[in-house]
């Protein structure tokens, strides 16, 4: 319809155009290189439409490799588009080996084939293909240019799975060298510290995660508490006191007031044979805070004076009556002051209340101790009652009746 319009009307103005320079078709003189070149205007005008789409021709000619070229390239970029969304798609739907193939097929035609292998890679590492998820990665470390992150972090990301702190360590430290501000760089390098025990580098690295876009307070916070958290258990592990000490005075006091970190800090402790600090550290956050975990680990003391700490412990049941851990670590301190008596009500009072193993066990020891056989035989009837979710469903067996079907049974052999 447009196209329509514009000829139709480009054959008006032709006719009013030519209806006048029939009547007066003009002269034009052009003086060139001496010469006096004489036309009239129509010839003038048509000489300037043949040269107009003559130059245009020419200008085609010129740029049609060119543009040819960019046709041809646009077109591979588009299949190379397409291949990776269609592997993004495979992967997705657990088509590992297939998107693995379509990904890295029209890789060579891609804008960024860092994308194609960095997704290839990530589908040859779901299959468990380690060596060909590492060429995949190596591949895209070769064409990445000055942007290296991605392929770095995903390297990294993989050793630490597998476990392979030195070489996670190494690609890591590739990604700082570039100085490429990346916030899952820093928690990664943070994790790879943490895992190897370099408490130094670990704690020279918090001010920039505090600096770092991207990384929130909360998960900064959770971080660094873990990272405290496997120091102080570290230094539990190895009996370290001066090491465990160390620790505890580097910790913040706002971590410091936390329940699990006090728990790991009194659980190290008592590993070093440090009981007192334990104790004082437990008291401390029980007073604040009402924890149970620090109530249950409170319990696990083996202090010189097991008397003083069981008196301190019935003190919180003036508030706590019913609370079945704080009975049940009482009935810990009261078996190693030796009161067995009333480590039995205090058992037997928490088991009511809330059963757990742990408290069956306890009971069970402590009547097979005080010659109680059958009571410390139904403790652990129950505890495995209790672990198995229900009790057997045994009918009663009858001695009379069991002799009559043995002897029918020995009559018919």
């Amino acid at each position: 319809m447009r196209s329509g319009l514009i000829i139709a009307a480009a054959m008006i103005l032709a006719g009013l155009v030519g209806n006048i320079l029939l009547g007066d078709p003009g002269y034009v003189a052009l003086r060139f290189a001496g010469r006096l070149i004489e036309m009239s205007a129509i010839t003038f005008v048509i000489l300037l439409v043949a040269a107009y789409f003559a130059a245009r021709l020419v200008i085609r000619m010129i740029t049609a490799r060119r543009l040819w070229k960019a046709a041809q390239e646009a077109r591979r970029h588009e299949r190379a588009r397409r291949s990776l969304a269609q592997g993004l798609l495979e992967m997705s739907e657990g088509n590992w080996e297939t998107a693995e193939n379509t990904l890295t097929r029209h890789v060579r035609e891609a804008e960024n084939p860092v994308a194609h292998y960095l997704s290839a890679a990530r589908a040859a590492d779901l299959q468990g293909a380690t060596q060909r998820r590492d060429e995949w990665l190596v591949r895209a470390l070769d064409v990445s240019g000055d942007r290296r992150a991605p392929v770095l972090i995903m390297q990294a990301e993989n050793h630490l799975k597998h476990k392979q702190l030195q070489a996670a360590l190494t690609a890591l430290e590739q990604l700082e060298a570039t100085q490429e501000q990346n916030a899952r760089g820093l928690l990664l390098l943070a994790r790879a510290y943490r895992q190897s025990g370099d408490w130094q580098k670990l704690q020279a690295l918090e001010p920039r995660l505090r600096t770092a876009r991207g990384i929130t307070a909360e998960m900064l916070d959770e971080t660094v508490a873990q990272v405290h958290l496997d120091r102080l258990k570290a230094a539990g592990t190895k009996c370290d006191l001066n090491e465990l000490r160390a620790a505890w005075k580097e910790t913040s006091k706002a971590l410091a007031k936390h329940p699990e970190i006090v728990v790991a800090y009194a659980r190290a402790s008592m590993a070093c044979g440090d009981h007192e600090q334990a104790e004082a550290a437990l008291r401390e956050c029980i007073n604040k805070q009402w924890n149970e975990s620090a109530v249950l680990t409170y319990g696990e003391l083996e202090p010189d004076d097991p008397l003083k700490i069981l008196d301190r412990a019935e003190a919180w049941l003036a508030d706590h009556s019913e609370d079945a851990a704080l009975l049940f670590t009482c009935a810990q301190l009261a078996t190693r002051a030796e009161l067995y008596g009333k480590a039995r009500s205090f058992l037997e009072t928490s088991i009511a209340i809330r059963p757990r193993l742990e408290a069956f066990q306890l009971l069970a020891a402590l009547m097979e101790q005080l010659g109680e056989r059958e009571r410390s035989v139904k403790a652990l009837n129950d505890a495995l009652a209790f672990a198995v979710g229900r009790k057997t469903n045994l009918p009663k067996i009858r001695a009379r009746r069991f002799q009559e079907r043995r002897q029918t049974e020995r009559r018919r052999n």
